[in-house]
């Protein structure tokens, strides 16, 4: 499930077998969610913060209300907070969610990685683009992590933005003009 939420991306994502879903970023809270859960017979576990700019967490308060769930992000610094950090594995069923560091964009800037399927990189990376920085060593600090996290998985790997359209790792490291 994509919504395009508060001005950025928001995904629901879970696991067939165990019917366990992770709501990563929460731009905004919406009823769709809960239709998207019902209509599945899934339950929301938990909540995974890409970063903390205000148009990824602003509905958090309110989804919290409905859900006791762990919130995950780099410092844990949110209502039900869990900090994260590289080579951690978040809870979603069967299926393995690994946290890699993208910083660059912002310092508590974080990538989850399901099954080299997915990878939610929040404003690391764009299609056609990556995250605003404040000066040159933070640009290069985020294109070695994008280099480093999403260009060495497959090519067909999908990379789903903190804002924009979705896209794939074979496309950024052959178009983006950040890279090539």
């Amino acid at each position: 499930f994509h919504k395009d939420t508060n001005e950025s991306n928001t995904y629901l994502i879970g696991s067939k077998k165990t019917r366990e879903a992770l709501l990563i970023d929460a731009g905004e809270d919406t009823p769709e969610y809960d239709e998207f859960l019902e209509m599945n017979h899934a339950r929301l576990t938990g909540i995974f913060l890409t970063h903390t700019h205000w148009d990824h967490h602003s509905g958090l308060e309110s989804i919290l209300k409905r859900f006791d769930i762990p919130v995950y992000s780099k410092t844990g610094n949110t209502p039900n907070g869990k900090a994260v950090q590289e080579g951690d594995r978040i809870p979603l069923g069967n299926l393995q969610a690994l946290v890699f560091e993208t910083t660059g964009h912002t310092p508590d800037s974080l990538t989850l990685v399901i099954e080299n399927r997915f990878a939610f990189v929040g404003d690391a990376l764009f299609a056609g683009s990556i995250g605003g920085t404040t000066d040159d060593e933070l640009k290069q600090e985020e294109q070695h992590h994008i280099r480093r996290v999403l260009f060495t998985r497959p090519n067909e790997l999908l990379v789903c933005s903190g804002h924009g359209p979705i896209t794939t790792v074979g496309i950024e490291k052959s178009c983006n003009p950040f890279f090539v």
